[in-house]
């Protein structure tokens, strides 16, 4: 039998993931598709999930990581990384203080460095996913990225500003068949239940997309204070290091949209 394959989309070359490779339908655990995508967006499978995971990891590390609050950034998708990494006043020296606290508490307690080798351990099936497809530009503008918190109204709006239709759908990247993925947070450590969107940059990268109105300055203050409280509760931190690791990301996405952290019990 002959092999053939099928191209994407022309344009779309550079923001859609590799051909997904063939398995066994029932291979594929039903979580990793388990949430439905916004409107104007085809809910597919495209593997996406190692990808996603790796992503979780690299923010995760970068986010406890001393020396340049940038590289947290470089986790965020093009147009938010490049909009965050704008504001140039982070007290890195007071970031790097708090930092030092928590990898010598994690070292004391853990037994090892902050260092996040199985991502499908730390990220397992506990986390649901979505995956898929921009089918409507248009429409898949006005509905990424998807509300962290349920319930919460969505955001996508304050992306378009006074741009026509088409400027703003050149700014959101959303382009016909560009590929998007959904990861959910369960609630715990104090943190309620949270949808992180994700969108492949190429040549292999998921990132964390934010709304357009999210600021470094922002990002950098709510940083600060989801790590104050990670230090400030060490008593609290769980026994098992997979489910610490999934604290410390918890808080770090929490960061990146702007969701309080835990008020501190006297």
């Amino acid at each position: 039998m002959g092999v053939f394959t099928v191209s994407p989309p022309v344009g779309a070359q550079y923001d859609m993931a590799p051909p997904p490779t063939v398995v066994t339908p029932t291979t594929r655990p039903s979580y990793v598709t388990a949430l439905d995508l916004p409107a104007g967006f085809q809910k597919k499978d495209i593997n996406a999930e190692s990808g996603v995971r790796s992503g979780l990891v690299k923010l995760t590390e970068r986010a406890v990581a001393k020396g340049d609050f940038s590289k947290f950034l470089a986790e965020l998708s093009k147009q938010d990384r490049e909009r965050a990494r704008e504001f140039k006043s982070a007290d890195q020296a007071k970031l790097d203080g708090i930092l030092v606290d928590i990898q010598k508490a994690w070292k004391n307690k853990y037994g090892q460095d902050f260092d996040i080798d199985d991502k499908s351990l730390v990220f397992n099936e506990k986390f649901q996913m979505g995956q898929g497809e921009v089918a409507d530009p248009a429409v898949a503008m006005n509905n990424w990225p998807a509300p962290p918190l349920a319930g919460e109204a969505q955001t996508a709006g304050s992306r378009t500003g006074g741009e026509t239709q088409k400027q703003a759908e050149k700014e959101s990247k959303l382009t016909k068949g560009r590929n998007v993925a959904l990861i959910r947070f369960p609630a715990g450590h104090e943190m309620p239940e949270m949808t992180v969107s994700m969108i492949y940059h190429m040549p292999g990268f998921w990132r964390v997309d934010i709304p357009n109105d999210r600021t470094g300055e922002q990002i950098y203050n709510d940083l600060v204070t989801h790590l104050t409280y990670i230090r400030d509760h060490q008593s609290q931190w769980p026994a098992d290091v997979s489910e610490g690791y999934r604290m410390v990301a918890h808080h770090a996405v929490a960061a990146l949209y702007g969701v309080p952290a835990p008020v501190s019990r006297g």
